[in-house]
């Protein structure tokens, strides 16, 4: 088993969290080796030299993003019948940890959330967004969790490159770094005209203050949307939500914060395998914590491709 540790997660203090519950883990799951990486960079070779070796076992100690990083490392090293032998689990070190929701009480370890049980690990779809970059170039991500166009996505990056009070939040108080980053994109927020195309057939001209192709309905905090947890369905979640006042966006909010999106003005839901989006004009796109710019994305599913542990 190989644990890659981001050093950088929970705002710098994921060393340090590291070394609080690493004998705990070692009890939990027997011996393994740890690699802590300074450079998000150097994480793909790590796993290549590691695959090459015969390792099947990979753990993200970090937050979402290392998630993330993790998984597209293995995703493109192998190819999807060699990854379907290949086991992911995490330890969760970071601000939100939405990869580990709903968060069992079995599921921690010294108050960190875990999936380390490889044992019962099983497959999982995994997402991919093909987007045009702002130069024109084609580029590919896969993502596991949730992907986001709009008030969310913007949100998420604030919270990466944050001003001096978040970034005083996140160190401090991760909960209040996330509400204030989310209310702050809220108050400055700029709805953005989309073409969004479900399936090939349901094709919507819209203005748009967030879409949400989402896998896992947690996202950003204690937000989630009220579609069922489908890891293996071969389909994700749609949701959107139309371009509506402040009052009406935060009131959206406080009914995310209880899970409840469906029946409220502006909403819609579709159960997917297929979205298209395109705009004039670049838009914010998120996948699992990491945004990037793009004048188009286009959302798939590849079914069953990587066994998660529980």
């Amino acid at each position: 088993m190989l644990i890659v540790v981001n050093p950088q997660a929970g705002e710098g203090r994921g060393l340090a969290r590291w070394r609080e519950i690493e004998p705990k883990v070692r009890e939990r799951v027997g011996p393994f080796q740890t690699v802590v990486t300074q450079d998000p960079e150097s994480v793909p070779a790590v796993v290549a030299q590691r695959l090459a070796a015969g390792e099947t076992a990979f753990v993200a100690a970090g937050g979402d993003g290392t998630v993330n990083l993790l998984m597209r490392s293995l995703v493109e090293h192998i190819d999807s019948t060699d990854l379907r032998e290949i086991r992911l689990g995490a330890i969760g070190l970071g601000s939100s940890n939405d990869f580990h929701k709903p968060i069992q009480a079995c599921g921690r370890i010294e108050g960190a959330p875990c999936r380390l049980d490889f044992a019962s690990a099983t497959l999982h779809d995994v997402c991919l967004v093909t987007f045009r970059d702002e130069e024109g170039a084609r580029r590919r991500r896969p993502w596991l969790i949730n992907s986001s166009i709009g008030t969310t996505a913007e949100a998420n990056h604030f919270f990466n490159h944050p001003s001096r009070p978040l970034r005083l939040l996140k160190r401090f108080a991760p909960g209040l770094a996330i509400a204030y980053a989310a209310l702050r994109t809220l108050v400055r927020r700029r709805s953005q005209d989309l073409t969004v195309t479900i399936d090939g057939s349901t094709e919507l001209r819209i203005r748009v203050a967030n879409l949400g192709v989402v896998k896992n309905p947690h996202f950003t905090g204690s937000l989630r949307y009220d579609s069922p947890i489908e890891p293996a369905s071969g389909h994700f979640y749609v949701h959107l939500l139309a371009d509506v006042s402040l009052a009406r966006l935060l009131l959206a909010l406080s009914r995310l914060a209880r899970g409840r999106f469906s029946g409220q003005r502006g909403a819609r839901s579709w159960r997917a395998v297929r979205v298209v989006v395109r705009s004039e004009r670049p838009f914010a796109l998120e996948g699992d914590g990491e945004v990037v710019l793009a004048r188009e994305a286009s959302f798939c599913v590849m079914p069953r491709l990587l066994r998660i542990a529980a």
